[in-house]
């Protein structure tokens, strides 16, 4: 979410994609280890919106996170099943004693894209930004951090305020990809936003508005042989169907965001590849709690009993998915398995706590949808036909993603479809963007428990394990009961291909690595 809260989140593998067709709900992975003679010239890539901010600091939504590991690198990565974190411009670390001293060892001879070295200055400023930039929707996940130093170009110290559980797994996280200080000092936030400079495999070349960005391979790239292909072109294709059709036509390499309809008909076709890529991906109802009546639990809690989840599962996901009942991902490392499905479908109770709330007759609430999502505009209708059995008329309109985004974000909606993936292998991130209310009004909905968000900055510096999984399994209970999103279900990435793509790697966290990303 985010993200497109995305927000922004099933399984523990990454995926690199490579010969063989397959059906929806089945999955395959092969080496992505593709011989240099075989690099592309150019691959294209469809996805359903353009990014608006390439920044690693002010970045918002997926379309903008996931483009960042093409052009931006960190201390240290998520691994590809996204379960732990593992080295990256860091070739390794040494923590002292008391947990407040972190000494990362960089590797030799780094130099950004435009062909300047890495220096220790870069990584003191970018690290800082991160922390400090207050238009950014991530500085929480460095606020542990009291200094960073660098006391030559490749050793950097961070120090922090309090020993911090998730401290690698904040610095894995996109906004703290380092970038030439001179450079953004002279961009500005707004010249960083449109084109960004980091050490990653690929650049920016050029990014035409609402059309595509082409992204061409970095000279000084760090992996030697890397990456594969010389170009990917990233395009907008917001309608469902003519992304399908330009695959199928082969004006276009890849196909994101594939419709769950879709993906047992293209894997069966024999001409291309449809795959269920393991994800941290949960879809919530998202709910203004500002807004008369919304701003009732026992109303927010009516409107879960009267959704059909499992309805909505067989309807619109075609077996490519499941129920969610907790607002975690089920890959979270501390995800409750024993948490009760508390408000599961029963309309009649819906009408009980709707009694209660003064509401007997229901209401009516608004709902916006993305233009051309046509999974959104499924899931739309069917609450809508399951909410008026309680009452509750609901009144779907259709926006550009863009208006749909600018209404979420000033709290001007009643009700809407997000999607939230973690960023980073710890829970940390999801809970204290949703569960603490100074971190974006708690993704957008306005709502606040200071219970819940006493327990969430407890969670983030308690290093014992079994404390941290009691804190988070009290934080779901209670944010079950309140309410403020109603998860609906967890799916894979979706993704068709064409059968000579190869190296495809999308990881559960979203991101792309493209490094052996080639046309056989």
């Amino acid at each position: 979410m985010k993200k497109s809260v995305r927000a922004t989140l099933l399984g523990l593998l990454s995926f690199s994609v490579m010969l063989s067709s397959i059906g929806c709900g089945s999955q395959t992975s092969t080496s992505g280890n593709t011989a240099n003679s075989n690099a592309s010239k150019q691959i294209v890539i469809a996805r359903n919106a353009d990014s608006a901010d390439l920044d690693p600091v002010n970045a918002k939504d997926n379309n903008d996170i996931w483009m960042e590991n093409l052009f931006a690198e960190g201390l240290v990565q998520s691994s590809a099943d996204g379960k732990k974190t593992e080295p990256a411009l860091a070739k390794s670390w040494d923590v002292s004693a008391d947990k407040l001293t972190y000494t990362f060892h960089i590797r030799d001879g780094l130099k950004f894209s435009d062909g300047t070295p890495v220096t220790g200055e870069d990584w003191i400023y970018s690290l800082k930004r991160a922390r400090d930039t207050k238009s950014s929707q991530w500085a929480f996940a460095l606020e542990d951090v009291k200094d960073v130093t660098a006391p030559d170009n490749t050793t950097v110290v961070i120090t922090l305020k309090d020993p911090s559980a998730a401290i690698l797994s904040d610095l894995s996280m996109f906004n703290a990809s380092v970038m030439p200080k001179a450079y953004c000092e002279k961009a500005g936030d707004d010249g960083i936003s449109q084109k960004p400079i980091g050490t990653g495999p690929y650049m920016i070349s050029v990014w035409k508005k609402g059309e595509y960005i082409l992204f061409k391979k970095n000279p000084n790239y760090w992996q030697k042989g890397k990456p594969l292909t010389d170009e990917i072109k990233v395009t907008v294709v917001p309608d469902d169907n003519s992304r399908i059709m330009q695959l199928e036509g082969g004006q276009i390499d890849v196909a994101t965001n594939v419709p769950y309809d879709q993906m047992k008909t293209i894997g069966s076709s024999g001409k291309l590849q449809a795959v269920n890529l393991p994800s941290t991906e949960v879809h919530y109802i998202t709910i203004n709690t500002t807004k008369k009546n919304l701003n009732n639990g026992k109303v927010r809690q009516a409107l879960e009993y009267a959704t059909d989840k499992d309805a909505l599962v067989k309807t619109i996901l075609f077996g490519n998915g499941t129920k969610a009942i907790s607002f975690l991902s089920s890959e979270d490392p501390h995800f409750d398995n024993n948490l009760p499905d508390a408000h599961a479908y029963n309309v009649d109770k819906a009408k009980d706590l709707l009694k209660e709330a003064g509401l007997p007759n229901g209401f009516e609430v608004s709902l916006v949808v993305p233009a051309g999502n046509s999974s959104a505009q499924q899931t739309a209708t069917m609450l809508k036909e399951q909410w008026a059995k309680i009452g509750v008329t609901v009144n779907i309109s259709q926006l550009e993603n863009a208006a749909v985004s600018s209404q979420y974000k000033s709290l001007q909606y009643d009700i809407q479809l997000h999607v939230w993936t973690n960023d980073i292998t710890d829970t940390t991130e999801w809970v204290d963007y949703a569960c603490i209310y100074e971190n974006d009004k708690n993704s957008f909905t306005g709502w606040k428990n200071d219970q819940i968000e006493a327990w969430a900055k407890q969670a983030k510096i308690e290093l014992d394990e079994n404390k941290r999984m009691a804190l988070y399994k009290n934080i779901q209970e209670a944010f079950q009961n309140d309410a403020p999103l109603i998860p609906l279900y967890a799916v894979p990435y979706t993704v068709a291909m064409s059968k000579n793509i190869t190296g495809f790697v999308q990881t559960p966290l979203g991101n792309y690595r493209f490094q052996d990303l080639a046309r056989k």
